[in-house]
């Protein structure tokens, strides 16, 4: 499969769904590094603002979310839903009007972007109880004292790195994105790993080659600096590019050699 193969099928494709790993993860404070993330999301964003698509991130950094893709008034491109066809062969002109109108081709509710964004492993920029004593979340700036309001103890980062990490922060965008996920049957679907090693394979790296094993008609593209291998059971529907993913996407020229 060759780049051009490549390529085509990004662009042609029915839907898209991205997983970013530790190749993107921020490091807070590194100028350098921010403008580089920034200029791979500007790039991912002009691959996607016209697709159906969907974006696990494994950063905890919430860059992402201070880009166009986590805008949260502009809305994402939805796919049609054709209802099936619905005709009389000796039905007047009238007749195929009244069963168009009775039958007509819809829309799915248009998603703000910020909600094509799923977050398994948490977001540093929301605080939770570092005692867990209760399920509450709160926004950045949204205690100024860093002190749980109902126990005392410090707050932390609501990520993986909280013990225990209190998990209802990303669960209503995952339920979002399981029900895209079923969606894709069917449909041609190309699947974008892009810099997901195995620090947590389970989030992202195995999920993705089962969807692909199971997805007939999808293409499994995973693009790591480190680990690019694919299975074997994939074959044909796979391809891996020995590249840092984060430099792939500023190049933005699907380079698969």
């Amino acid at each position: 499969m060759d780049t051009e193969m490549i390529r085509a099928r990004l662009a042609g494709c029915q839907k898209l769904l991205i997983g970013l790993g530790e190749e993107w993860k921020w490091k807070r404070g590194d100028e350098a590094q921010e403008a580089q993330l920034r200029a791979a999301y500007a790039n991912l964003y002009e691959l996607v603002k016209d697709k159906d698509y969907f974006i696990i991130t494994m950063a905890t950094d919430a860059l992402i979310f201070d880009t166009k893709l986590g805008s949260g008034t502009e809305t994402a491109v939805t796919e049609k839903i054709q209802m099936e066809e619905v005709s009389c062969p000796a039905a007047d002109e009238q007749t195929q009007v009244l069963m168009d109108r009775l039958f007509p081709v819809q829309e799915r509710p248009k998603d703000k972007r910020i909600q094509r964004i799923v977050a398994p492993c948490g977001n540093e920029t929301w605080k939770q109880c570092s005692a867990g004593c209760t399920k509450d979340i709160w926004e950045p700036d949204e205690i100024p004292s860093g002190i749980c309001p109902h126990c005392g103890a410090p707050l932390t980062g609501n990520t993986i790195e909280a013990h225990p990490y209190i998990e209802e922060g990303y669960l209503p965008q995952w339920n979002h994105y399981t029900q895209w996920l079923a969606g894709t049957f069917r449909k041609d679907l190309v699947i974008l790993e892009l810099g997901v090693g195995f620090a947590n394979p389970g989030v992202i790296r195995f999920p993705f080659e089962k969807t692909a094993f199971f997805h007939q008609d999808s293409l499994l593209l995973r693009v790591n600096q480190t680990f690019p291998q694919t299975t074997e059971e994939l074959k044909d529907r796979a391809r891996g590019v020995h590249k840092n993913s984060v430099d792939w996407m500023i190049k933005s020229d699907y380079n698969v050699e």
